[in-house]
C-alpha cells in the first residue's frame, strides 16, 4: 500500500475541505493517507507520494505552504508530487485559469519541485470566514458569495493524479 502525504494551507478553511476530499479519494484508491496542514507537516521522506495545495491570497499560495515546500524541496524532488490551487477566480473563465495556474510558477522555479499534475479548484466566498478588510475587497470586486467547491471535479482530478503519482492499481 502506498503512503501519501496531503499538505495544505488555508486561511478561511476552504482548502481544508479540499485536502480532506483528496485524502478520502486517495484512500478509496488504496493508499494510506495523512492529511496535514502545512504548519504541522513534517518531513515527507517517509511517504511514497505527496500532494500539496493552497488557497490564494494576493496572487500567491499561502506563505506557510511555500515555506514548507522550499524547506522540503530536496526530499520532494525524489518522489512524485502533485500541486493544487483553490480560488474563486477559477470560476471566471479561461483567462483567469491561466492566471491562477501561473501562481505556482515562482514556487516551482524557486524550489525545483516539478509537480506531475496541477489541480485547480474553485473556492468559496463565505464572508464570515474572512477578515473585515477581505470582506470589503470582495464586496468592492462584486465577488459572488457561496461555496463553489466542486467535489466531483476534485475527486475526478484526484483519481487522475493518483496514476501520475504512481498509486493506481
Amino acid at each position: 500500500m502506498s503512503k501519501v502525504l496531503v499538505v495544505y494551507g488555508t486561511k478561511s478553511g476552504c482548502t481544508t475541505g479540499v485536502a480532506e476530499e483528496i485524502g478520502k479519494t486517495l484512500a478509496a484508491e488504496g493508499a494510506s493517507v495523512d492529511v496535514v496542514p502545512a504548519e504541522r507537516a513534517g518531513d515527507p521522506s517517509g511517504y511514497d507520494a505527496v500532494v500539496v495545495g493552497s488557497g490564494i491570497r494576493a496572487g500567491q499560495w499561502h506563505e506557510v505552504v511555500r515555506t514548507w515546500v522550499a524547506g522540503n524541496a530536496e526530499s520532494l524532488k525524489t518522489r512524485p508530487v502533485a500541486f493544487y490551487t483553490c480560488g474563486l477566480m477559477i470560476n471566471e473563465g479561461s483567462e483567469k485559469i491561466a492566471e491562477v495556474t501561473a501562481y505556482t510558477d515562482p514556487l516551482i522555479e524557486q524550489t525545483g519541485v516539478k509537480p506531475v499534475d496541477l489541480g485547480l479548484f474553485a473556492g468559496w466566498n463565505e464572508p464570515k470566514k474572512f477578515s473585515f478588510a477581505e470582506r470589503m475587497i470582495m464586496k468592492v470586486m462584486k465577488t459572488p458569495q457561496g461555496d463553489f467547491r466542486d467535489f466531483a471535479a476534485i475527486d475526478e482530478w484526484t483519481r487522475g493524479a493518483a496514476s501520475k503519482l504512481g498509486l493506481a492499481a
